[in-house]
This record gives structure tokens, C-alpha cells and sequence, in this order.
């Protein structure tokens, strides 16, 4: 016991230190006997049923009280993949005793465990859950729209927008004069139309999957993204496998511009950027200097518009070599358009 004198009450002695004979006494005190009992029949049941999992539960046995409502079904999926470590199917085909979301819902904690479980059975060269631990992932799906009707009737497409699977986007045999790749889906659903052009939803995935299209050599393709490193990542990553890729409303103007609608982004470790134009490289170094990001359903559709038909200006409008050629008309309510907008930047001190 020490002792402290106060002002008011004189002096006080308080105790120092609290000593317990067993962790039984300290759970008793605390009010904690049923925690702990369930915390050792949770160490109980893993080192019974996955042996493996012991260096998890040395370092990292402190995680298991948040984890106890789930722990005996994320022991039980375990114990399935130590006997099971090539299920090739699908999660929710696993004949486990747990509900068929469990393992999306739970890949997180299940990563780590698994990963000490079935140790070198594990697929180190693959990048999602389903691929590292050998269950079928559905195929990877690109949606595409029309932003030409006509185009639409010469390639002989059912639909203006629809989604398909990247290998039969692949095998497609058709000629697209002008492609518009965007990331976001606001985005891509608010694209104005544009004569001969197809828009394709890249949702992060474009620099992975599209160069597989073989008829995309023959296209004319622009790219759009955020302005953040992933976007400037992935804006690289495509040209570098389809070095005739050009982007807008990627350079330094359009983020000198809309800076003030930049929110706080992520750095992107995996990203390189070997392949971006002087412009391009400029905005992405006002953009890493603050991890910015500025989104692109930041840029006022005005703009959007102006950019779109800037960009396909001069390309080829049909096989019959046609070019598109904005009117004087068409020019100058653009340019009223930016000067609003500028305006009405200024005026909200952006």
C-alpha cells in the first residue's frame, strides 16, 4: 500500500498492485468465467482438429475471443481443407456443415489460418482467395455498351449494354472503329452517344483482361480512370500491351482544373508507370504527393462530353474512312459550356 496526501481528505493510502493466485481467480474478479472457459475449449477444439494452426494460436490467440461466435465453423472448414486441399469447385459447393456465404463472407481470417494449414499445398502463384487455395472462380465479366445505335445493327448485337464473359469477349470477331474504356459505373452509364464507338466497363480490371481481345489492335482506343495512382497504374499497364491506348482528362490541365474536388486516395504499391505520356507523368506527380484522388465522377459531364469528342476528332468514323468534324456550332456551345463551368468554379472558390 502507498500512501498520497490530498488537500481536502488528508492522507490517503491506496493499493499499488493487485495480485491474483490463478487466471481462475482473475476470470472470477473480472466476471469473465464464461469467456474464459470458451476461450480454452476454442484452443481445445483447433489443436485437435488442425494441428497446423499452432504457430497461429501462439502469436495470435488473443484474436480468438472476437472470433468466438464463428470459430468453430471457421475450424470446421479448415479441418475440411487439410483433407480436401484441391476441392476445385466453388465455395459454395463445399459439402461443409456451414452456411454457403461463410467462406466469401470470412476469406479474411480464413486466408490466414488456411495458409498455415495446407502450408506448400497452398498456390503461391495465386492472386484472390479462390485461386490460392484451389476452388473455381467464375469467369471474369466485362460489360460493354454501345454508344451507337448503328454500330450496334452492323455488328448484329441483340442489345445496346450487357455484360459477357472476358473469353467471349475475346473470341468476338467483329471490327469496333472506336473504343472508350472508363473505370466507374455512373460513368459508364451516363456516356453520351458517339458515332462508331463501343464503351467498355473497366472496374479496375481493364489492364488485366482487355489486351486479350485481338480486336482491339484494330481499334482506336481511348482510356479514362481516376486520378490516382491505381488509374495512372492501370492506364500504363494497358498501353504497354496496346501501345496505341490514349487517355483524357488524365493530364495535369484536368487536375489543375479539378483539384479542388480531390479527395484523400491510396497509395498503389504493385503500380508501375513506365508508360504514361510527359502530361500524363505530370498530374500523377501532383497526385502522389498527396495521395489525391480525384474521381471521375468529379468531372462535370460538360466537360466529359468535350473531351469524348476532342479525343475521336480526326479518327476514323467508319471503314468507309470517314472522320468526325465538330461544327462551329458544336464547337462553340462546348466552349460556353467549360466557361461556365469555370465560372462556377471560381464563384465556389474551387
Amino acid at each position: 500500500m502507498g500512501g498520497d496526501r490530498y488537500p481536502k481528505v488528508g492522507k490517503q493510502r491506496w493499493p499499488r498492485r493487485v495480485s491474483f493466485l490463478s487466471i481462475e481467480d482473475l476470470a472470477q474478479t473480472l466476471q469473465l468465467v464464461e469467456q474464459l472457459t470458451l476461450f480454452r475449449e476454442a484452443l481445445v477444439l483447433a489443436r485437435s482438429a488442425c494441428p497446423g494452426l499452432e504457430p497461429w494460436l501462439r502469436i495470435r490467440a488473443h484474436r480468438i475471443p472476437e472470433l468466438l461466435p464463428d470459430w468453430s465453423d471457421l475450424i470446421c472448414v479448415c479441418s475440411y481443407f487439410d483433407a480436401n486441399p484441391r476441392p476445385n469447385c466453388f465455395s459454395r459447393q463445399l459439402p461443409i456443415p456451414v452456411g454457403t456465404k461463410f467462406i466469401e463472407e470470412h476469406a479474411g481470417i480464413l486466408s490466414e489460418l488456411l495458409a498455415l494449414v495446407l502450408g506448400d499445398r497452398v498456390n503461391d502463384k495465386g492472386v484472390c482467395f479462390e485461386e490460392r487455395f484451389h476452388l473455381r472462380l467464375e469467369p471474369a465479366q466485362v460489360r460493354f455498351r454501345f454508344l451507337d445505335a448503328g454500330l450496334r445493327e452492323q455488328t448484329r448485337w441483340p442489345v445496346m449494354d450487357c455484360a459477357v464473359s472476358i473469353d467471349d469477349l475475346a473470341n468476338l470477331t467483329w471490327k469496333i472503329p472506336r473504343v472508350l474504356i472508363v473505370e466507374n459505373k455512373a460513368v459508364f452509364l451516363c456516356l453520351p452517344e458517339v458515332s462508331n464507338t463501343l464503351a467498355i466497363l473497366g472496374s479496375g480490371k481493364a489492364a488485366a483482361l482487355l489486351p486479350a481481345c485481338s480486336w482491339l489492335q484494330e481499334s482506336d482506343v481511348v482510356y479514362w480512370g481516376d486520378c490516382d495512382e491505381a488509374g495512372f497504374g492501370i492506364l500504363s499497364s494497358l498501353r504497354g500491351r496496346l501501345p496505341g491506348v490514349r487517355s483524357i482528362l488524365m493530364d495535369d490541365e484536368t487536375w489543375s482544373c479539378r483539384r479542388g474536388f480531390a479527395v484523400s486516395g491510396r497509395n498503389d504499391a504493385g503500380a508501375r508507370f513506365d508508360h504514361l505520356t510527359a502530361s500524363e507523368a505530370e498530374a500523377l506527380t501532383s497526385v502522389a504527393s498527396g495521395s489525391w484522388m480525384l474521381e471521375q465522377e468529379r468531372i462535370p459531364l460538360q466537360y466529359v462530353e468535350n473531351a469524348i469528342m476532342q479525343a475521336f476528332a480526326g479518327a476514323p468514323n467508319s471503314e468507309s474512312g470517314e472522320t468526325i468534324q465538330l461544327t462551329q456550332k458544336q464547337i462553340a456551345a462546348r466552349r460556353r459550356a467549360l466557361a461556365e463551368l469555370a465560372a462556377h468554379d471560381q464563384e465556389i472558390g474551387i
